[in-house]
Protein backbone atom coordinates (compact mmCIF):
# COMPACT_ATOMS: atom_id res chain seq x y z
CA UNK A 1 0.00 0.00 0.00
CA UNK A 2 2.87 2.36 0.80
CA UNK A 3 4.34 1.72 -2.62
CA UNK A 4 0.99 2.49 -4.18
CA UNK A 5 0.76 5.77 -2.26
CA UNK A 6 4.29 6.66 -3.32
CA UNK A 7 3.42 6.00 -6.93
CA UNK A 8 0.23 8.04 -6.61
CA UNK A 9 2.26 10.88 -5.14
CA UNK A 10 4.70 10.77 -8.05
CA UNK A 11 1.79 10.73 -10.44
CA UNK A 12 0.29 13.75 -8.72
CA UNK A 13 3.61 15.53 -9.00
CA UNK A 14 3.77 14.83 -12.73
CA UNK A 15 0.16 15.89 -13.32
CA UNK A 16 0.48 19.05 -11.24
CA UNK A 17 3.75 19.84 -12.99
CA UNK A 18 2.20 19.45 -16.45
CA UNK A 19 -0.84 21.50 -15.46
CA UNK A 20 1.33 24.29 -14.11
CA UNK A 21 3.49 24.18 -17.26
CA UNK A 22 0.55 25.47 -19.30
CA UNK A 23 -0.76 27.82 -16.65
CA UNK A 24 -1.10 31.37 -17.95
CA UNK A 25 -3.28 33.07 -15.34
CA UNK A 26 -2.50 34.49 -11.94
CA UNK A 27 -4.34 34.20 -8.62
CA UNK A 28 -6.41 37.23 -7.63
CA UNK A 29 -4.44 39.79 -5.66
CA UNK A 30 -5.54 42.56 -3.29
CA UNK A 31 -5.84 46.11 -4.57
CA UNK A 32 -3.24 48.66 -3.48
CA UNK A 33 -3.21 52.42 -3.90
CA UNK A 34 -1.27 53.70 -6.92
CA UNK A 35 1.76 55.75 -6.02
CA UNK A 36 2.30 59.25 -7.31
CA UNK A 37 5.46 59.11 -9.41
CA UNK A 38 5.26 62.34 -11.37
CA UNK A 39 7.40 64.59 -9.20
CA UNK A 40 10.07 64.85 -11.88
CA UNK A 41 7.48 66.10 -14.39
CA UNK A 42 6.68 68.91 -11.95
CA UNK A 43 10.41 69.67 -11.89
CA UNK A 44 10.26 69.80 -15.68
CA UNK A 45 7.55 72.46 -15.42
CA UNK A 46 9.74 74.62 -13.19
CA UNK A 47 12.79 74.18 -15.43
CA UNK A 48 10.82 75.16 -18.51
CA UNK A 49 9.28 78.14 -16.72
CA UNK A 50 12.76 79.47 -16.03
CA UNK A 51 13.94 78.73 -19.55
CA UNK A 52 10.94 80.42 -21.20
CA UNK A 53 11.14 83.46 -18.96
CA UNK A 54 14.77 84.11 -19.88
CA UNK A 55 14.44 83.42 -23.60
CA UNK A 56 14.58 86.84 -25.29
CA UNK A 57 13.97 85.44 -28.77
CA UNK A 58 10.55 84.05 -27.99
CA UNK A 59 7.88 85.38 -30.34
CA UNK A 60 5.27 85.52 -27.63
CA UNK A 61 5.61 85.09 -23.89
CA UNK A 62 3.66 82.17 -22.42
CA UNK A 63 0.91 82.95 -19.96
CA UNK A 64 1.39 79.82 -17.83
CA UNK A 65 3.82 76.94 -17.43
CA UNK A 66 3.87 73.64 -19.28
CA UNK A 67 1.25 70.97 -18.43
CA UNK A 68 -1.09 73.61 -16.99
CA UNK A 69 -3.93 75.44 -18.70
CA UNK A 70 -2.22 77.49 -21.41
CA UNK A 71 -3.28 79.32 -24.55
CA UNK A 72 -0.05 78.98 -26.52
CA UNK A 73 3.58 78.02 -26.16
CA UNK A 74 6.17 79.46 -28.55
CA UNK A 75 8.98 77.35 -29.93
CA UNK A 76 12.30 77.60 -28.14
CA UNK A 77 14.69 75.52 -30.18
CA UNK A 78 13.64 74.70 -33.74
CA UNK A 79 10.81 74.22 -36.20
CA UNK A 80 9.68 70.75 -37.19
CA UNK A 81 11.79 69.19 -39.95
CA UNK A 82 10.25 67.21 -42.81
CA UNK A 83 12.07 64.03 -41.76
CA UNK A 84 12.01 62.51 -38.29
CA UNK A 85 14.86 63.43 -35.98
CA UNK A 86 16.06 61.44 -32.97
CA UNK A 87 17.36 62.58 -29.57
CA UNK A 88 18.58 60.59 -26.58
CA UNK A 89 18.46 60.71 -22.81
CA UNK A 90 20.36 58.22 -20.71
CA UNK A 91 21.49 57.13 -17.28
CA UNK A 92 23.66 54.27 -16.06
CA UNK A 93 21.02 51.65 -17.02
CA UNK A 94 19.26 52.80 -20.20
CA UNK A 95 19.65 54.87 -23.35
CA UNK A 96 16.25 56.19 -24.41
CA UNK A 97 15.98 57.27 -28.04
CA UNK A 98 13.13 59.68 -28.87
CA UNK A 99 11.78 60.43 -32.32
CA UNK A 100 10.04 63.60 -33.48
CA UNK A 101 7.67 61.39 -35.46
CA UNK A 102 4.83 61.28 -32.94
CA UNK A 103 7.12 62.63 -30.18
CA UNK A 104 7.49 59.14 -28.70
CA UNK A 105 10.17 56.61 -27.70
CA UNK A 106 11.66 54.89 -30.73
CA UNK A 107 13.48 52.28 -28.65
CA UNK A 108 15.22 51.76 -25.30
CA UNK A 109 18.69 50.20 -25.02
CA UNK A 110 19.29 48.24 -21.79
CA UNK A 111 22.98 48.72 -21.00
CA UNK A 112 23.35 45.78 -18.62
CA UNK A 113 21.80 43.24 -21.00
CA UNK A 114 23.65 42.37 -24.22
CA UNK A 115 21.54 41.33 -27.18
CA UNK A 116 23.91 38.44 -27.97
CA UNK A 117 25.94 36.53 -25.40
CA UNK A 118 29.59 37.51 -25.51
CA UNK A 119 28.98 40.79 -27.35
CA UNK A 120 28.74 44.32 -25.97
CA UNK A 121 25.83 45.69 -28.01
CA UNK A 122 22.85 46.03 -25.63
CA UNK A 123 19.41 44.63 -26.28
CA UNK A 124 17.01 47.27 -27.62
CA UNK A 125 13.37 47.17 -26.63
CA UNK A 126 10.99 48.03 -29.51
CA UNK A 127 13.82 48.05 -32.06
CA UNK A 128 11.51 46.15 -34.43
CA UNK A 129 8.30 47.92 -33.43
CA UNK A 130 6.00 49.41 -36.04
CA UNK A 131 4.93 52.22 -33.66
CA UNK A 132 6.99 54.01 -31.05
CA UNK A 133 6.47 53.44 -27.33
CA UNK A 134 3.95 55.89 -25.79
CA UNK A 135 2.92 57.11 -29.25
CA UNK A 136 -0.68 58.32 -29.50
CA UNK A 137 -2.83 56.29 -31.90
CA UNK A 138 -6.39 56.14 -33.19
CA UNK A 139 -8.45 53.08 -34.09
CA UNK A 140 -8.62 52.43 -37.83
CA UNK A 141 -10.56 49.26 -38.62
CA UNK A 142 -8.62 46.29 -37.30
CA UNK A 143 -5.47 48.32 -36.69
CA UNK A 144 -4.18 51.42 -34.95
CA UNK A 145 -2.75 54.39 -36.81
CA UNK A 146 -0.44 57.02 -35.30
CA UNK A 147 -2.04 60.35 -34.37
CA UNK A 148 -0.36 63.64 -35.16
CA UNK A 149 2.70 64.13 -37.31
CA UNK A 150 6.24 65.35 -36.99
CA UNK A 151 6.80 67.35 -33.82
CA UNK A 152 9.25 70.14 -33.17
CA UNK A 153 11.76 70.00 -30.35
CA UNK A 154 11.05 72.55 -27.61
CA UNK A 155 13.61 71.54 -25.00
CA UNK A 156 16.29 68.86 -24.68
CA UNK A 157 18.37 68.76 -21.50
CA UNK A 158 20.45 65.57 -21.08
CA UNK A 159 21.91 66.89 -17.82
CA UNK A 160 18.51 66.87 -16.11
CA UNK A 161 17.00 64.06 -18.19
CA UNK A 162 14.16 66.16 -19.66
CA UNK A 163 12.84 66.54 -23.19
CA UNK A 164 9.79 68.34 -24.60
CA UNK A 165 8.10 68.24 -28.03
CA UNK A 166 5.37 70.42 -29.56
CA UNK A 167 3.07 70.09 -32.55
CA UNK A 168 0.21 72.28 -33.81
CA UNK A 169 -2.30 71.04 -36.36
CA UNK A 170 -3.87 73.12 -39.11
CA UNK A 171 -7.10 73.17 -37.09
CA UNK A 172 -5.35 74.90 -34.18
CA UNK A 173 -4.93 71.91 -31.88
CA UNK A 174 -1.71 72.10 -29.92
CA UNK A 175 -0.03 68.95 -28.58
CA UNK A 176 2.74 69.03 -25.99
CA UNK A 177 4.61 65.83 -25.07
CA UNK A 178 7.23 65.76 -22.32
CA UNK A 179 9.46 63.02 -20.87
CA UNK A 180 11.74 62.64 -17.87
CA UNK A 181 14.45 59.98 -17.49
CA UNK A 182 15.94 59.46 -14.02
CA UNK A 183 19.55 60.56 -13.64
CA UNK A 184 22.27 58.91 -11.59
CA UNK A 185 21.75 59.56 -7.90
CA UNK A 186 17.99 60.04 -8.09
CA UNK A 187 15.73 57.91 -5.91
CA UNK A 188 13.54 56.94 -8.85
CA UNK A 189 14.16 53.58 -10.52
CA UNK A 190 16.51 54.10 -13.51
CA UNK A 191 14.27 52.01 -15.77
CA UNK A 192 11.25 54.29 -15.17
CA UNK A 193 10.37 57.00 -17.72
CA UNK A 194 7.81 59.63 -16.78
CA UNK A 195 5.57 61.09 -19.48
CA UNK A 196 2.86 63.70 -19.89
CA UNK A 197 0.82 64.67 -22.96
CA UNK A 198 -1.20 67.89 -23.04
CA UNK A 199 -3.72 68.55 -25.79
CA UNK A 200 -4.93 72.16 -26.10
CA UNK A 201 -7.84 73.05 -28.36
CA UNK A 202 -7.18 76.57 -29.69
CA UNK A 203 -9.85 76.24 -32.39
CA UNK A 204 -13.31 77.75 -32.21
CA UNK A 205 -15.13 74.44 -32.13
CA UNK A 206 -15.04 71.27 -30.10
CA UNK A 207 -12.53 68.57 -30.96
CA UNK A 208 -13.88 65.02 -31.14
CA UNK A 209 -11.09 62.80 -29.83
CA UNK A 210 -13.31 59.83 -28.94
CA UNK A 211 -10.86 57.11 -27.85
CA UNK A 212 -7.10 57.62 -27.82
CA UNK A 213 -4.64 54.75 -27.60
CA UNK A 214 -1.23 54.90 -25.91
CA UNK A 215 1.12 52.41 -27.52
CA UNK A 216 3.10 50.02 -25.28
CA UNK A 217 5.52 48.95 -28.00
CA UNK A 218 6.33 45.66 -29.71
CA UNK A 219 8.10 42.78 -28.00
CA UNK A 220 9.43 39.56 -29.59
CA UNK A 221 10.05 36.21 -27.87
CA UNK A 222 13.53 35.31 -26.69
CA UNK A 223 15.47 32.27 -27.84
CA UNK A 224 14.72 30.29 -24.68
CA UNK A 225 10.96 30.60 -25.12
CA UNK A 226 10.51 28.27 -28.09
CA UNK A 227 6.72 28.10 -27.78
CA UNK A 228 6.14 31.76 -26.95
CA UNK A 229 4.70 30.79 -23.58
CA UNK A 230 5.87 34.00 -21.90
CA UNK A 231 5.01 36.30 -24.81
CA UNK A 232 1.81 38.08 -23.85
CA UNK A 233 0.01 41.28 -22.93
CA UNK A 234 -1.05 41.67 -19.31
CA UNK A 235 -3.15 44.14 -17.39
CA UNK A 236 -4.28 44.75 -13.82
CA UNK A 237 -7.87 45.88 -13.23
CA UNK A 238 -7.56 46.49 -9.50
CA UNK A 239 -8.43 42.94 -8.49
CA UNK A 240 -7.02 40.50 -11.04
CA UNK A 241 -4.04 40.32 -13.35
CA UNK A 242 -5.18 38.99 -16.72
CA UNK A 243 -3.06 38.01 -19.72
CA UNK A 244 -3.62 37.77 -23.47
CA UNK A 245 -1.23 35.18 -24.91
CA UNK A 246 0.43 35.15 -28.31
CA UNK A 247 -1.21 31.73 -28.74
CA UNK A 248 -4.58 33.49 -29.07
CA UNK A 249 -3.34 34.79 -32.43
CA UNK A 250 -2.30 31.35 -33.70
CA UNK A 251 -4.43 28.50 -35.01
CA UNK A 252 -4.82 25.60 -32.59
CA UNK A 253 -6.00 22.06 -33.28
CA UNK A 254 -6.67 21.55 -29.57
CA UNK A 255 -6.27 18.23 -27.79
CA UNK A 256 -7.83 15.45 -29.84
CA UNK A 257 -9.97 18.12 -31.46
CA UNK A 258 -11.16 19.54 -28.13
CA UNK A 259 -10.52 23.28 -27.87
CA UNK A 260 -9.84 23.73 -31.58
CA UNK A 261 -9.85 27.41 -32.55
CA UNK A 262 -8.95 29.86 -35.28
CA UNK A 263 -6.35 32.56 -34.75
CA UNK A 264 -7.68 35.96 -33.68
CA UNK A 265 -6.70 38.93 -35.90
CA UNK A 266 -6.59 41.15 -32.81
CA UNK A 267 -7.93 41.33 -29.24
CA UNK A 268 -9.67 44.35 -27.74
CA UNK A 269 -11.93 45.19 -24.82
CA UNK A 270 -13.47 48.41 -23.52
CA UNK A 271 -15.37 49.47 -20.43
CA UNK A 272 -12.57 48.53 -18.03
CA UNK A 273 -10.55 50.38 -15.42
CA UNK A 274 -6.99 49.25 -15.95
CA UNK A 275 -4.36 50.27 -13.40
CA UNK A 276 -1.56 49.22 -15.74
CA UNK A 277 -0.85 47.35 -18.95
CA UNK A 278 2.28 45.50 -20.02
CA UNK A 279 3.85 43.66 -22.93
CA UNK A 280 6.44 41.09 -21.94
CA UNK A 281 8.48 38.08 -22.92
CA UNK A 282 10.46 35.67 -20.78
CA UNK A 283 12.91 38.23 -19.38
CA UNK A 284 11.89 41.79 -20.30
CA UNK A 285 8.80 43.94 -20.04
CA UNK A 286 7.31 47.35 -20.69
CA UNK A 287 4.75 48.32 -18.02
CA UNK A 288 2.75 51.50 -18.52
CA UNK A 289 0.91 52.82 -15.46
CA UNK A 290 -1.36 55.78 -16.31
CA UNK A 291 -2.28 58.35 -13.67
CA UNK A 292 -5.94 57.91 -14.69
CA UNK A 293 -6.99 54.27 -15.26
CA UNK A 294 -7.23 53.19 -18.89
CA UNK A 295 -10.63 52.22 -20.30
CA UNK A 296 -9.48 49.25 -22.36
CA UNK A 297 -6.79 47.68 -24.52
CA UNK A 298 -5.93 46.66 -28.07
CA UNK A 299 -3.53 43.77 -28.79
CA UNK A 300 -2.32 42.55 -32.16
CA UNK A 301 0.37 40.14 -33.44
CA UNK A 302 3.25 41.52 -35.51
CA UNK A 303 5.14 39.52 -38.13
CA UNK A 304 8.86 40.06 -37.76
CA UNK A 305 11.14 40.22 -40.82
CA UNK A 306 12.03 36.76 -42.16
CA UNK A 307 15.71 37.67 -41.84
CA UNK A 308 15.39 37.99 -38.08
CA UNK A 309 17.35 35.16 -36.44
CA UNK A 310 17.55 36.50 -32.91
CA UNK A 311 14.16 35.18 -31.84
CA UNK A 312 12.51 31.83 -31.37
CA UNK A 313 9.71 32.67 -33.85
CA UNK A 314 8.78 35.36 -36.32
CA UNK A 315 5.66 36.43 -34.43
CA UNK A 316 5.85 39.33 -31.96
CA UNK A 317 3.22 41.10 -29.89
CA UNK A 318 2.13 44.73 -29.88
CA UNK A 319 -0.39 46.35 -27.53
CA UNK A 320 -1.89 49.69 -26.52
CA UNK A 321 -4.03 51.09 -23.70
CA UNK A 322 -7.15 53.09 -24.58
CA UNK A 323 -8.49 56.25 -22.91
CA UNK A 324 -11.92 57.87 -23.29
CA UNK A 325 -11.19 61.50 -24.21
CA UNK A 326 -14.61 62.11 -25.83
CA UNK A 327 -14.97 65.74 -26.97
CA UNK A 328 -12.50 68.49 -26.08
CA UNK A 329 -14.38 71.83 -26.03
CA UNK A 330 -12.91 74.91 -27.70
CA UNK A 331 -10.35 76.72 -25.54
CA UNK A 332 -9.88 73.80 -23.15
CA UNK A 333 -7.10 71.28 -22.62
CA UNK A 334 -6.69 67.73 -21.41
CA UNK A 335 -3.67 65.96 -19.93
CA UNK A 336 -2.62 62.32 -20.02
CA UNK A 337 0.13 61.29 -17.58
CA UNK A 338 1.82 57.91 -17.29
CA UNK A 339 4.77 56.08 -15.81
CA UNK A 340 6.60 53.69 -18.14
CA UNK A 341 8.93 50.95 -16.89
CA UNK A 342 11.10 49.42 -19.62
CA UNK A 343 13.56 46.88 -18.31
CA UNK A 344 14.19 43.39 -16.96
CA UNK A 345 11.58 41.32 -15.15
CA UNK A 346 13.18 41.75 -11.74
CA UNK A 347 10.74 41.03 -8.93
CA UNK A 348 12.24 43.47 -6.43
CA UNK A 349 12.11 46.39 -8.88
CA UNK A 350 8.56 45.68 -10.03
CA UNK A 351 7.33 45.12 -6.49
CA UNK A 352 8.75 48.48 -5.35
CA UNK A 353 6.87 50.28 -8.14
CA UNK A 354 3.65 49.38 -6.31
CA UNK A 355 0.16 48.67 -7.61
CA UNK A 356 0.95 44.94 -7.95
CA UNK A 357 3.21 45.43 -10.94
CA UNK A 358 5.16 42.39 -9.75
CA UNK A 359 2.29 40.25 -11.13
CA UNK A 360 4.00 40.70 -14.49
CA UNK A 361 6.34 37.91 -13.31
CA UNK A 362 3.48 35.36 -13.63
CA UNK A 363 4.82 33.12 -10.88
CA UNK A 364 1.68 30.97 -10.91
CA UNK A 365 -0.39 29.38 -8.16
CA UNK A 366 2.54 29.03 -5.75
CA UNK A 367 3.76 32.58 -6.33
CA UNK A 368 4.49 33.22 -2.66
CA UNK A 369 6.95 30.30 -2.68
CA UNK A 370 8.52 31.58 -5.92
CA UNK A 371 9.07 34.97 -4.30
CA UNK A 372 10.69 33.45 -1.21
CA UNK A 373 12.96 31.28 -3.34
CA UNK A 374 13.90 34.23 -5.56
CA UNK A 375 14.86 36.30 -2.50
CA UNK A 376 16.92 33.35 -1.25
CA UNK A 377 18.54 32.91 -4.68
CA UNK A 378 19.56 36.56 -5.03
CA UNK A 379 20.75 36.76 -1.41
CA UNK A 380 23.07 33.78 -1.85
CA UNK A 381 24.25 35.10 -5.21
CA UNK A 382 25.41 38.29 -3.49
CA UNK A 383 27.89 36.06 -1.63
CA UNK A 384 28.59 33.50 -4.36
CA UNK A 385 28.80 35.23 -7.76
CA UNK A 386 27.81 32.21 -9.86
CA UNK A 387 24.19 31.25 -10.40
CA UNK A 388 25.02 27.57 -10.99
CA UNK A 389 26.67 27.30 -7.56
CA UNK A 390 23.84 29.40 -6.11
CA UNK A 391 21.20 26.95 -7.40
CA UNK A 392 23.15 24.06 -5.88
CA UNK A 393 23.29 25.82 -2.49
CA UNK A 394 19.57 26.65 -2.63
CA UNK A 395 18.86 22.99 -3.39
CA UNK A 396 20.96 21.91 -0.41
CA UNK A 397 19.06 24.26 1.90
CA UNK A 398 15.71 22.96 0.65
CA UNK A 399 16.89 19.36 1.10
CA UNK A 400 18.13 20.14 4.60
CA UNK A 401 14.73 21.58 5.45
CA UNK A 402 12.95 18.46 4.18
CA UNK A 403 15.51 16.01 5.57
CA UNK A 404 13.55 14.97 8.71
CA UNK A 405 10.38 14.44 6.69
CA UNK A 406 12.18 12.32 4.11
CA UNK A 407 13.92 10.32 6.83
CA UNK A 408 10.60 9.54 8.51
CA UNK A 409 9.21 8.45 5.14
CA UNK A 410 12.16 6.10 4.51
CA UNK A 411 11.79 4.50 7.93
CA UNK A 412 8.07 4.04 7.43
CA UNK A 413 8.72 2.48 4.01
CA UNK A 414 11.18 0.04 5.56
CA UNK A 415 8.70 -0.98 8.20
CA UNK A 416 6.10 -1.41 5.49
CA UNK A 417 8.51 -3.60 3.50
CA UNK A 418 9.14 -5.73 6.60
CA UNK A 419 5.38 -6.26 6.96
CA UNK A 420 4.92 -7.72 3.49
CA UNK A 421 5.43 -11.28 4.74
CA UNK A 422 2.97 -11.06 7.67
CA UNK A 423 0.45 -9.24 5.46
CA UNK A 424 0.66 -12.01 2.88
CA UNK A 425 0.07 -14.60 5.64
CA UNK A 426 -3.00 -12.69 6.80
CA UNK A 427 -4.41 -12.65 3.27
CA UNK A 428 -3.93 -16.39 3.00
CA UNK A 429 -5.44 -17.10 6.41
CA UNK A 430 -8.52 -14.91 5.96
CA UNK A 431 -8.88 -15.09 2.21
CA UNK A 432 -12.60 -15.65 2.54
CA UNK A 433 -13.11 -12.69 4.86
CA UNK A 434 -11.93 -9.35 3.32
CA UNK A 435 -13.26 -7.37 6.25
CA UNK A 436 -11.20 -9.44 8.67
CA UNK A 437 -8.10 -8.95 6.48
CA UNK A 438 -8.54 -5.18 6.68
CA UNK A 439 -9.04 -5.25 10.44
CA UNK A 440 -5.97 -7.40 11.07
CA UNK A 441 -3.87 -5.30 8.65
CA UNK A 442 -4.75 -2.09 10.47
CA UNK A 443 -3.85 -3.74 13.79
CA UNK A 444 -0.52 -4.73 12.26
CA UNK A 445 0.12 -1.15 11.09
CA UNK A 446 -0.72 0.24 14.50
CA UNK A 447 1.44 -2.25 16.36
CA UNK A 448 4.50 -1.55 14.21
CA UNK A 449 3.91 2.22 13.83
CA UNK A 450 3.45 2.18 10.07
CA UNK A 451 1.70 5.06 8.30
CA UNK A 452 0.55 3.97 4.82
CA UNK A 453 0.56 7.59 3.61
CA UNK A 454 4.06 8.39 4.86
CA UNK A 455 5.68 7.51 1.55
CA UNK A 456 3.45 9.97 -0.27
CA UNK A 457 3.87 12.87 2.17
CA UNK A 458 7.36 14.06 1.08
CA UNK A 459 6.22 14.09 -2.55
CA UNK A 460 3.14 16.15 -1.69
CA UNK A 461 5.22 18.64 0.30
CA UNK A 462 7.72 18.99 -2.54
CA UNK A 463 5.06 19.73 -5.19
CA UNK A 464 4.57 23.44 -4.27
CA UNK A 465 8.32 23.89 -3.73
CA UNK A 466 9.18 22.35 -7.08
CA UNK A 467 6.50 24.30 -8.96
CA UNK A 468 7.43 27.53 -7.19
CA UNK A 469 11.07 27.01 -8.15
CA UNK A 470 10.00 25.95 -11.65
CA UNK A 471 8.23 29.26 -12.36
CA UNK A 472 10.86 31.34 -10.60
CA UNK A 473 13.82 29.91 -12.53
CA UNK A 474 11.99 30.19 -15.86
CA UNK A 475 11.02 33.85 -15.34
CA UNK A 476 14.04 35.32 -13.55
CA UNK A 477 16.05 37.60 -15.85
CA UNK A 478 19.05 37.00 -13.56
CA UNK A 479 19.67 33.60 -15.18
CA UNK A 480 19.87 34.98 -18.73
CA UNK A 481 23.39 34.34 -20.07
CA UNK A 482 24.47 32.95 -16.66
CA UNK A 483 27.07 30.22 -17.28
CA UNK A 484 28.06 27.17 -15.22
CA UNK A 485 30.64 24.52 -16.10
CA UNK A 486 29.91 23.49 -19.73
CA UNK A 487 26.54 25.29 -19.70
CA UNK A 488 26.76 28.73 -21.38
CA UNK A 489 23.25 29.86 -20.41
CA UNK A 490 21.26 28.47 -17.47
CA UNK A 491 18.06 29.89 -18.92
CA UNK A 492 18.35 27.56 -21.94
CA UNK A 493 18.77 23.79 -22.37
CA UNK A 494 22.44 22.77 -22.31
CA UNK A 495 22.42 21.62 -25.93
CA UNK A 496 25.85 20.33 -26.97
CA UNK A 497 24.86 19.54 -30.54
CA UNK A 498 22.07 18.39 -32.82
CA UNK A 499 21.93 14.92 -34.34
CA UNK A 500 19.35 14.29 -37.07
CA UNK A 501 17.27 17.17 -35.76
CA UNK A 502 17.36 15.99 -32.13
CA UNK A 503 19.23 18.22 -29.65
CA UNK A 504 21.76 16.52 -27.38
CA UNK A 505 21.17 17.84 -23.86
CA UNK A 506 23.62 16.40 -21.34
CA UNK A 507 22.22 17.56 -17.99
CA UNK A 508 18.74 15.96 -18.43
CA UNK A 509 20.49 12.62 -19.08
CA UNK A 510 22.33 12.98 -15.76
CA UNK A 511 19.02 13.84 -14.12
CA UNK A 512 17.38 10.69 -15.53
CA UNK A 513 20.28 8.50 -14.32
CA UNK A 514 20.24 9.98 -10.82
CA UNK A 515 16.46 9.57 -10.60
CA UNK A 516 16.77 5.93 -11.67
CA UNK A 517 19.44 5.30 -9.00
CA UNK A 518 17.36 7.09 -6.39
CA UNK A 519 14.35 4.84 -7.03
CA UNK A 520 16.55 1.74 -7.26
CA UNK A 521 17.93 2.38 -3.77
CA UNK A 522 14.55 3.34 -2.32
CA UNK A 523 12.73 0.79 -0.15
CA UNK A 524 10.29 -1.35 -2.14
CA UNK A 525 7.41 -2.10 0.20
CA UNK A 526 5.30 -3.70 -2.51
CA UNK A 527 6.04 -6.86 -4.42
CA UNK A 528 3.41 -6.11 -7.08
CA UNK A 529 5.25 -6.47 -10.46
CA UNK A 530 2.96 -3.95 -12.19
CA UNK A 531 3.61 -1.29 -9.58
CA UNK A 532 7.34 -1.92 -9.74
CA UNK A 533 7.37 -1.55 -13.55
CA UNK A 534 5.37 1.67 -13.40
CA UNK A 535 7.69 2.92 -10.69
CA UNK A 536 10.69 2.19 -12.89
CA UNK A 537 9.15 4.18 -15.76
CA UNK A 538 9.06 7.39 -13.73
CA UNK A 539 12.70 8.39 -14.47
CA UNK A 540 12.09 8.00 -18.19
CA UNK A 541 8.86 10.02 -17.95
CA UNK A 542 10.59 12.88 -16.15
CA UNK A 543 13.50 12.73 -18.59
CA UNK A 544 11.09 13.29 -21.49
CA UNK A 545 9.23 16.09 -19.66
CA UNK A 546 12.37 17.93 -18.55
CA UNK A 547 14.55 17.31 -21.60
CA UNK A 548 14.10 20.80 -23.08
CA UNK A 549 13.73 22.63 -19.80
CA UNK A 550 16.15 25.42 -18.84
CA UNK A 551 19.41 24.01 -17.52
CA UNK A 552 18.98 25.87 -14.21
CA UNK A 553 15.82 23.92 -13.39
CA UNK A 554 17.31 20.58 -14.47
CA UNK A 555 20.37 21.34 -12.34
CA UNK A 556 18.13 21.74 -9.29
CA UNK A 557 16.37 18.42 -9.93
CA UNK A 558 19.67 16.57 -10.52
CA UNK A 559 21.23 17.86 -7.30
CA UNK A 560 17.99 17.03 -5.46
CA UNK A 561 18.28 13.41 -6.66
CA UNK A 562 21.93 13.18 -5.63
CA UNK A 563 21.15 14.46 -2.14
CA UNK A 564 18.32 11.94 -1.79
CA UNK A 565 20.70 9.14 -2.78
CA UNK A 566 23.18 10.42 -0.16
CA UNK A 567 20.47 10.40 2.49
CA UNK A 568 19.47 6.86 1.58
CA UNK A 569 23.11 5.75 1.83
CA UNK A 570 23.50 7.34 5.25
CA UNK A 571 20.35 5.68 6.51
CA UNK A 572 21.26 2.29 5.09
CA UNK A 573 23.24 1.48 8.23
CA UNK A 574 20.15 1.68 10.39
CA UNK A 575 18.82 -1.68 11.55
CA UNK A 576 15.70 -2.91 9.85
CA UNK A 577 12.77 -3.24 12.23
CA UNK A 578 11.99 -6.71 13.52
CA UNK A 579 8.45 -7.75 12.74
CA UNK A 580 6.53 -10.53 14.40
CA UNK A 581 2.98 -11.47 13.78
CA UNK A 582 0.83 -12.61 16.66
CA UNK A 583 -1.97 -15.07 16.07
CA UNK A 584 -5.40 -13.60 16.68
CA UNK A 585 -6.66 -14.21 20.19
CA UNK A 586 -9.06 -17.13 20.54
CA UNK A 587 -12.46 -16.33 21.89
CA UNK A 588 -13.45 -18.28 25.06
CA UNK A 589 -16.62 -20.25 24.88
CA UNK A 590 -19.35 -19.09 27.21
CA UNK A 591 -19.96 -21.50 30.18
CA UNK A 592 -23.28 -23.23 30.20
CA UNK A 593 -25.59 -22.39 33.04
CA UNK A 594 -26.59 -25.25 35.31
CA UNK A 595 -29.13 -25.38 38.01
CA UNK A 596 -28.16 -25.20 41.63
CA UNK A 597 -27.12 -28.50 42.96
Amino acid sequence: MDKKNTFIGLGLLALAFLASFWQSRQEAQELSVIKDTHEDVRELEQALDTQLATDANSAKAPKTSLFKTIESLPLIAQEAKPTAQTYTLENDKVIVTFTTQGAAIAFVALKDYPAVQGEEAPIEFNAEGQEAVLELCLKAGNNLKPMGGTYSLVSHNPATGHILFRHTTDEGVEMLRGYSVAQTGEARDPYVILHETKIVNHSEQGLSLSTLFLNLGTIPPVAGDQTGEFLNFGYYNGADAEFVSIHDFQDSSGFLGIGKRKALPYATQEGLKLQWGAVKNQFFTCVVTPETPASGYFVTPINLPCSSTAHASELALSAALSFDFNTLPAGESRTLSAQCYVGPKEYNRLEQLGNHQDLVMQFGTFGFISKLLLVLLTSIHNLVPNYGVTIILVTCLIKLLLWPLTAASVRSSRRMAALQGPMKALKEKFKDNPQRIQQETMKLFKEHRVNPAAGCLPIVVQIPIFLGLFWMLRSASELRFASFLWIPDLSLPDTMGVFYGVPLNILPLFMGITMFLQMKFSPTPSADPLQQKLFQLMPFLFLVICYNFPAGLVLYWTVQNLLTILQQALMRGEKSPAVTIHPPAKKLKKAKKFGTA
